[in-house]
Parts: structure tokens; C-alpha cells; sequence
């Protein structure tokens, strides 16, 4: 063969590997795994490159050096910060798991009256809003003005408070009643799904009812127990809301508020702001990294080979105190503190005791209607812009989700084990944390104070949820079905299209409803990039109770609980009732 020839041949080669390489499938996931890689680690690059910029004392000029981490080591009330949140982190992740333990045993394996009915709502809280939640405690708990303490006052005529809200245990109680679900739903399937032979052998050799759930039931649950745990422990960590309400305007900061601190006002410094969120963020995504790589592979045969139901252990009279168990658990978590917000927001002035004289819907029109004389825009625009901000973020975060997840399952290439990993990074950082870096990373871009940078904080935060959603369907649906559309002639798009999106349907919708919830209710990431026109309903409720009064701050919580309340309802209609819980 001739040089030509070989020259040739080689030349009407490349072509046909360009056209390989340029398919709709290869155009489409690479475009989709650059943006996600782009999205995830450009807000981590800046947050890295800041915390190594020491800012002079008059703003002006920085330069390289650890004197940001060591001011953090030395500065008090930084260290104090960063105790108090371990302590908060820790008090809320044991009652937590008190509470989310329990709960899933009485739901799961006793016959405790109304379980199926009440289980619903014990996943309510789970998808309020803590910085709501903290609202309504404070107006329930607070030492001067709370509702409960001048019902206290009322009765006994005493001067004193019977409990107080405005401290380091109130910010431990309303963290734990508001993530005590997320124990819950690690636990409660694990409890479903175990043998009941292996509690009646127990019982069998003379072992009572509470001795066999803590001697064989919890430990061979603890795997799930532990990983609940632990995200309970970073999730508590990474809370704003709560601290930012009840903690630091009495002398409790943590790193959560002191991050918004160093993020926003005129004597902002950024550099220190980022090198508090790496310790939080390193902490947080080394916990993390132990409960997927140490925890969650450990399994412990809790289902054999024999066909079983899961049966139900009577627990004779001790049915009716589980089942006031679980009612005040609701009624602490739920109905107490949605009852109070409504109270307070009919009043004008909130002064501690109801007033029937004075309630009206005053507070509502000023919050819901723009085209009132007296409307807050703050209120106004937070509502439309969350709702466009939801709807837009979680159709993105799906689109997203449906590509990664074919990706990592479908394709299995030797990048589809970084994929994975690169859809893990977003849930080990709090979104305060995330959001720092995305405000460094686009502060000098025209998105900046835009409704584009909120969206683009959303979606990197929370994409992850939505692509656990489809690829737990997705691993269910078999790839010969795909593979006989594809053999039959019609392109990878035409196969996504008519075959694998209808399939995915279930796990589209629920993850959807899902992420359209949480961009609802998110306040640590809209706290740090908004700027005046942006704002979102969890700003404006910021902004009412930092600015306004507490009986409108409650009127807006109000009808965000409303709002999320709906979808709840509506996500358990699409997804089904065990949808979570299973």
C-alpha cells in the first residue's frame, strides 16, 4: 500500500470517529457534566483561593497568608461560635435521634393506634421551614413577650417565666423537633424491612418487649440509626435560620451567623467569610464522606431468605401512651407553633396575650396584595420571586438529575464512578457554606444581583436531591428496553423521549414536587445573594422580623407554611404514600 493510500485512509478515519464522537448523546451528557462541574467546583475554587486572602485592616488591599485561620483560632468570640454550634449540633442530634428512634419502632413495628394515619404528618416538619419554627417559638417561649409565659403570668400571677426560648436550648429544642424526621425516614424503613424471627427468638428465650428492642432490634438497625445521625449532626451544624432567631441576638452566635455576618453590610470581608466556611464545610463533608463510605456499606442480615411480613408486636396498654406519644410530638412540632404565627398575625401589635378586640386581616393584605397602598415589597416580591425561582430551579435540577442519572447508571463509563462522586460534594457542604462561594465566584459577573444567581445557588445545593429520585426508579427499569429502541433504529433522543422519560415518570414528578418544596422554604442561600428586588419568601420574612413587626413577620410565615403545606399534599398524592417513608 502506498504512503497515499495509507494517508488516505487515515484522513476518512478521523471524520468517522468525529461523527462517533459528536452522537446527540456524547453532544448533550458532556455539555451537562461540564455545567454541573463548572456549577460545583468554581464556588469551591473561590472559597478556597478567598480563605487564603488576609484583608488589611482598612479594606483596601489583601494579601496571601493564613492570618484568616488564625484569627479564627484566636479571636474569642469565633471560638466561641464554633463551640456553641458543636454543642448545638450535638444536643440536636441526640434528641433528634430520640425522637425520630422512637417514632419510627411506634410506626413501624407496634401496633399503635392511628400509625398509618399519624405518619404523614410526622414528616411535616421535615419539610417547614426551622427559620419559621423558631418565629413561632419565640412568640411561644419567649421570656418577655411569649405566649405561653403570659398565659403563665395570667394563671398565677407570678412575674416570672416558666420557660424561655431565647438561648442555646431553645435553639437545641426547635433544631431537634424539625430534624428529628430525617432520623425517621433513615430508620423506619430499615425497621420495616427486618426479620421478625429474629425478635421473636429473642423473645422466645425470655426476653421482654424492651429488652429485645434494645438488645436486638436497635442494633441491628444502628447502621441506619448512625447514618441518620450524622446527617441530622451536619445538617444541625449548617443551620441558619434557627441560631439567627433565637441564638445570636442573645449572645449565642454560631459559624453559620457569624458567615452571614462577614458576608454582608458594609464592613464585609469575604476572605475571612470563606475561610470560616471551609472549616464548616471540611468538617461537615468529612462526616459526610465517613457516613457513605463506613456506615452505609456495613449491613447486618436483617432480612433472610424466608417470605415474611413484617408483623406487629402488641404492646398492650402502652398502645395508648405510644399513641399520646406521637399526638404531642405533632402537637409541639406541628399545630402548636402553626396555631401561634396565625394568632400573632392577626394582631397588629403582638404584645405577648390574644387580644379578640384587635385581630383582623390587616397583615395580610399588606404582604399579599402589591396593588395595596400599604404593601411591604419585600413581602410582594418575595413571594413571586420564590415561586419563579422554584418552578424554574427545580425544572433545571431535573434536567440535570435525569442526565447525570443516565450517566452514572446507563453508561457506565470510567468517569461514571467521578460522576457520582461530583453529585456527593453539593450535600456535603451547608448551604450557607455553598452560597459564600457562589458570591465570591460571580460578585464581578452580570448575574450578580440577579434572579440568574439565586437560581444558579439552587440548583448547585440541590440537584443531588432530585437525581436520587431518578435513579433509584431508574435502577429499577431494565436497559433492555432502551437497548431495542436503539437497535431498532431510533436515536438516543427519540429512546429518551418515547422510552425512558415515560418510564422515569414517577421518580420525574416526585423529585420535582421535592426540590420545588425546599426552593420554597430556602433561606441560607437566598440570604447571602439577594439583593433589593430579588428578594424571596424566606427573606422577606427576614426582613419583616429585622425591620417590621413580629405580627407581620408571622403573616408571611404563615402563608409560606400555607404554600408548603400544599405541596406536601400534593407530593404525597404524585409520589405516593411511601414515597418517603418506604
Amino acid at each position: 500500500m502506498s504512503m497515499n493510500a495509507i494517508g488516505l485512509g487515515r484522513a476518512s478515519g478521523r471524520p468517522a470517529r468525529w461523527r462517533a464522537l459528536a452522537t446527540q448523546e456524547n453532544l448533550v451528557t458532556s455539555v451537562v457534566a461540564l455545567a454541573v462541574a463548572a456549577a460545583v467546583f468554581l464556588p469551591l475554587f473561590a472559597l478556597v483561593v478567598s480563605s487564603f486572602r488576609v484583608q488589611d485592616e482598612l479594606g483596601f488591599s489583601a494579601t496571601w497568608g493564613f492570618g484568616n485561620y488564625r484569627e479564627i483560632l484566636d479571636h474569642p468570640r469565633l471560638r466561641g461560635a464554633f463551640f456553641n454550634t458543636l454543642a448545638i449540633a450535638t444536643g440536636a442530634t441526640v434528641l433528634s435521634t430520640v425522637l425520630g428512634v422512637s417514632l419510627a419502632w411506634l410506626n413501624a413495628r407496634t401496633n399503635c393506634p392511628w400509625r398509618e394515619k399519624l405518619e404523614p404528618f410526622n414528616l411535616i416538619p421535615y419539610f417547614l421551614s426551622p427559620f419559621v419554627g423558631a418565629i413561632a417559638w419565640h412568640n411561644l417561649a419567649s421570656g418577655k413577650v411569649g405566649l405561653l409565659n403570659e398565659l403563665w403570668r395570667w394563671m398565677t400571677g407570678s412575674t416570672g417565666a416558666i420557660v424561655d426560648a431565647d438561648n442555646i436550648w431553645g435553639v437545641i429544642w426547635v433544631t431537634a423537633i424539625f430534624h428529628a424526621p430525617l432520623v425517621y425516614l433513615f430508620v423506619v424503613g430499615s425497621l420495616r424491612r427486618m426479620d421478625p424471627a429474629l425478635e421473636d427468638t429473642a423473645r422466645t428465650t425470655g426476653a421482654g418487649l424492651w429488652r429485645t428492642a434494645l438488645t436486638v432490634t436497635l442494633p441491628l438497625v444502628m447502621p441506619a440509626i448512625l447514618s441518620g445521625m450524622i446527617i441530622c449532626f451536619v445538617t444541625s451544624a449548617g443551620e441558619f435560620g434557627v441560631p439567627f432567631k433565637l441564638g445570636a441576638p442573645y449572645g449565642y452566635p454560631t459559624y453559620t451567623t457569624e458567615i452571614f455576618t462577614y458576608a454582608v453590610g458594609d464592613a464585609a470581608n469575604y476572605q475571612m467569610g470563606a475561610a470560616m466556611s471551609m472549616v464548616l464545610g471540611a468538617i461537615t463533608a468529612l462526616l459526610i464522606y465517613v457516613q457513605r463510605r463506613i456506615i452505609m456499606p456495613r449491613e447486618f442480615t436483617t432480612v433472610t431468605g424466608k417470605g415474611f411480613r413484617p408483623n406487629v408486636i402488641d404492646i398492650g396498654g402502652w398502645r395508648w401512651v405510644a399513641l399520646g406519644y406521637n399526638l404531642a410530638y405533632l402537637f409541639v412540632a406541628v399545630v402548636l407553633p402553626l396555631a401561634v404565627l396565625f394568632v400573632v398575625s392577626l394582631h397588629r401589635v403582638w404584645q405577648g396575650r390574644i387580644i379578640p378586640d384587635q385581630m383582623s386581616f390587616w397583615n395580610y393584605r399588606k404582604i399579599l396584595f402589591f396593588w395595596w397602598p400599604e404593601h411591604i415589597d419585600a413581602a410582594t416580591n418575595g413571594i413571586g420571586n420564590s415561586l419563579i425561582l422554584a418552578f424554574a430551579g427545580a425544572t433545571v435540577a431535573m434536567v440535570l438529575a435525569i442526565v447525570m442519572s443516565i450517566m452514572i447508571h446507563r453508561r457506565r463509563g470510567p468517569g461514571s464512578g467521578l460522576l457520582d462522586y461530583l453529585c456527593v460534594i453539593p450535600i456535603g457542604f451547608p448551604g450557607i457554606v455553598l452560597a459564600m462561594g457562589v458570591l465570591i465566584a460571580y460578585i464581578r459577573t452580570p448575574i450578580y444581583a440577579t434572579l440568574w444567581i439565586l437560581l444558579l445557588g439552587y440548583v448547585t445545593r440541590f440537584f443531588p436531591y432530585g437525581q436520587r429520585n431518578v435513579s433509584s426508579v431508574l435502577l429499577a427499569v431494565s436497559e433492555e428496553l432502551d437497548q431495542s429502541s436503539r437497535m431498532a433504529g431510533a436515536s438516543w433522543l427519540t429512546t429518551l423521549r418515547r422510552i425512558t422519560l415515560p418510564l422515569l415518570k414517577p421518580g420525574i414528578f416526585a423529585g420535582w414536587v421535592l426540590l420545588f418544596i425546599i426552593f420554597l422554604r430556602e433561606l441560607p442561600i437566598s440570604i447571602i445573594l439577594y439583593s433589593a428586588g430579588t428578594e424571596t419568601l424566606s427573606v422577606g420574612i427576614y426582613y419583616l422580623q429585622e425591620f417590621e413587626t413580629e405580627a407581620l413577620t408571622c403573616a408571611l410565615a404563615v402563608v409560606q407554611s400555607v404554600l408548603l403545606l400544599g405541596c406536601v399534599h400534593i407530593f404525597r398524592r404524585v409520589a405516593g404514600k411511601e414515597a418517603l417513608s418506604a
